[in-house]
């Protein structure tokens, strides 16, 4: 079960570097807090030597049944990493420069009546 956390007199000088580095990362303030928790906590557990958590879990069906409909985790089970998603995109692209070359031949000939 999700805690709420506060932290109480923080200096404004470091509340402005947060809100900063939250918006240079596109984040809310809350956001980049969890972030910057979890980092910390990710490395703490690879220096005490414990087993890295996944980097994308899937929720248990009932947690996921109780998210709202465009929150709910893809029906495949989970999503792929950024590596994955590169490989998986050279794999389904054109095999090779000259076929995509082809390709966009065809369509500029199409284009013009050639």
């Amino acid at each position: 079960m999700p805690v709420t956390l506060t932290i109480k007199e923080v200096p404004d000088r470091v509340a402005d570097k947060l809100r900063a580095r939250a918006a240079a990362n596109h984040r809310s303030l809350q956001g980049e807090l969890m972030v910057i928790l979890e980092e910390v906590m990710l490395q703490s557990a690879r220096q005490a030597g414990q087993p890295e958590p996944p980097a994308y879990f899937v929720r248990s069906a009932e947690k996921r049944a109780s998210q709202p409909a465009a929150r709910k985790a893809p029906l495949h089970g989970r999503r792929l990493t950024l590596g994955e998603l590169w490989e998986r995109s050279r794999r389904l692209g054109p095999s090779s420069k000259s076929e995509s070359a082809a390709i966009v031949r065809a369509l500029r000939d199409e284009r013009h009546g050639r």
